[in-house]
């Protein structure tokens, strides 16, 4: 199961006030790099569609659950939710225009160093194509082709490894699975101009002074 954010978590982040965990959310089947699970039949259809405006991207976003094979009524929950939180909650427009890459707050802590390198490991990986070792980070769940195309042909951007201050206590969370103890990671892909369409989600666990890190998807 992976919990999916509805509208595309790259589309809305410049809007003002929007917060990833705030943001309404459902449980999909499976990673979304695979076109064969119930989150990446979603995915695959939500990149096909405009994301210019809120409401196309609402409107792509209930697209996708649809092609994911959820009915009808659970679509409905899903745009009423979405509405009241960009609509009621941030007192946006439909009109509203994305495409923004939203800006780094420097308020918030920079994550402990040990996290920092391993979370640096696996997002070297990414910037370089190493798809056999993410699968490996994976625990064999995400396949080499899945993780390529995910990367060069969905949403192809020359990647580069972020800046420190982007390693901030924010893109981390004491994960409240209790048979997953340690924390879990969102961290935004970076590219010269700042944040890519791609952001890595996955566990961390501490090993003694160091963290092993699992990836679990690449997602926009």
């Amino acid at each position: 199961m992976g919990d999916h954010l509805i509208v595309l978590h790259s589309a809305v982040r410049a809007c003002a006030g929007y917060n990833r965990h705030d943001a309404p959310s459902i449980l999909l089947d499976g990673s979304s790099v695979a076109r064969d699970t119930e989150h990446g039949r979603a995915i695959t259809a939500q990149l096909t569609r405009r994301h210019g405006t809120l409401e196309e991207a609402i409107a792509a976003a209930v697209f996708a659950l649809g092609t994911a094979g959820l009915s009808k009524g659970i679509r409905r929950r899903a745009r009423a939710a979405c509405e009241d939180y960009f609509y009621g909650r941030l007192d946006l427009t439909p009109s509203h225009e994305l495409g923004g890459r939203g800006e780094i707050v420097e308020s918030l802590e920079l994550m402990p160093e040990p996290m920092y390198r391993a979370l640096e490991d696996v997002v070297g990986l990414v910037v370089d194509g190493e798809y056999e070792e993410l699968r490996v980070a994976s625990g064999g769940r995400l396949r080499v082709e899945d993780l390529r195309r995910r990367v060069e042909d969905d949403c192809p951007e020359s990647l580069v490894l972020p800046p420190r201050e982007v390693y901030r206590v924010e893109a981390i969370a004491k994960s409240d699975d209790p048979d997953l103890p340690g924390w879990v990671y969102f961290l935004d892909l970076w590219t010269e101009t700042g944040p890519a369409r791609l952001h890595i989600e996955g566990e961390l666990e501490e090993s003694g002074e160091r963290f092993t890190t699992t990836l679990n998807d690449i997602l926009p």
